[in-house]
């Protein structure tokens, strides 16, 4: 079929509070997590968050400790063509949320997001 637009399925983390590092370890502000989804709806006119809680633990490349998180799991469903800007907006969103990195997934596949946190320091 011409013109029909193929979705991929993404979904992604943002920890309950600010990093240790780059923030003061504080819990996110609700209007901080209201600005979040007004954004996520002005850019992909979509977002879902998936019920409860998920906690979880990595080892951050910068400092090769382990971190436990708390977070938020969002789901979002975008063009194919969209992802590279979905990727884009949680680099420079995830700053607002005070975090090195968001854990960001494709249809099965996982990567770890740099944030560009720097513009907050």
């Amino acid at each position: 079929m011409a013109g029909k637009i193929k979705f991929v399925q993404t979904s992604f983390f943002i920890p309950l509070f600010e990093d240790n590092d780059v923030g003061n370890g504080r819990l996110h502000p609700v209007t901080r997590w209201i600005q979040f989804q007004r954004k996520l709806y002005v850019y992909f006119r979509a977002w879902t968050l998936a019920p409860g809680n998920y906690k979880g633990s990595y080892k951050d490349p910068d400092t090769g400790l382990e971190v436990v998180d708390l977070s938020r799991k969002y789901i979002l469903a975008v063009p194919k063509k969209e992802l590279r800007k979905l990727k884009d907006f949680l680099k420079e969103e995830g700053a607002i949320f005070r975090q090195k990195y968001i854990y960001f997934e494709v249809t099965g596949k996982v990567e770890l997001l740099k944030v560009n946190y720097e513009k907050i320091l």
